[in-house]
């Protein structure tokens, strides 16, 4: 199964954004390329953000230019569109358009995967057969990495702890503003009951507003 991973890049400042912004979009792509599961592609999908152009006319990361040895296709898509309302949920509908991948999952510009992360997405799909899954994550403190329950029940869940297959007909239209990502998990719950927790995943949160910022 292809995995599909869109990132939502949008790097100028906002109240609440984390620091070193450019280093850590970089971080985040390098997490991606070095995954251990293969049949992958990242879309980056940049609303009006000359930032996000320019570091990424500029990266020099070998494995930009490298095809995935499944698809023979590029491993990484950038997508520009017009400057959109932040949190606005047609950016990640933009990626979605272009994905190819039987699963989608999503990275934030400042968040990372751990080595296995997508590896552990795919045997878990594949061996459930979900339409959609949910998964703690784990929290970059500067103690080390500390583990979040999350619990779809409270609400507590954002766009960081889910995946879903790309055969679906929702989209991330109308799931704007503060809390779009559970805006977007709620039509996922009315859209199926064909879902779980799972658990074995690795996905790294780098930045809570005015908790951590690594």
């Amino acid at each position: 199964m292809k995995v599909s991973v869109i990132m939502a890049s949008y790097l100028g400042e906002y109240d609440g954004a984390s620091k070193d912004r450019e280093s850590k979009f970089k971080r985040a792509i390098n997490s991606f390329i070095e995954q251990d599961y293969k049949d992958k592609e990242l879309i980056i999908v940049s609303d009006g953000c000359e930032i996000t152009k320019r570091i990424c006319d500029e990266m020099d990361f070998p494995s930009l230019l490298a095809v995935s040895p499944l698809s023979k296709k590029p491993i990484i898509k950038t997508i520009y569109t017009p400057k959109q309302p932040l949190f606005s949920g047609q950016v990640r509908s933009q990626g979605l358009l272009h994905a190819t991948g039987d699963i989608i999952c999503y990275l934030d510009t400042d968040d990372m995967f751990g080595l296995n992360h997508l590896s552990s997405l795919v045997s878990q799909f594949e061996e459930h057969k979900l339409t959609w899954c949910y998964y703690n994550d784990l929290i970059r403190t500067e103690s080390g990495l500390v583990t979040r329950n999350v619990d779809i029940a409270e609400g507590f869940i954002g766009t960081s702890s889910i995946a879903h297959i790309k055969n679906i007909k929702i989209d991330w239209n109308n799931c704007d503003g503060y809390g779009h990502d559970w805006k977007f998990v709620k039509t996922l719950v009315n859209y199926s009951d064909n879902y779980d927790k799972i658990y074995g995943t690795c996905y790294i949160v780098c930045h809570i507003p005015k908790l951590t910022d690594f």
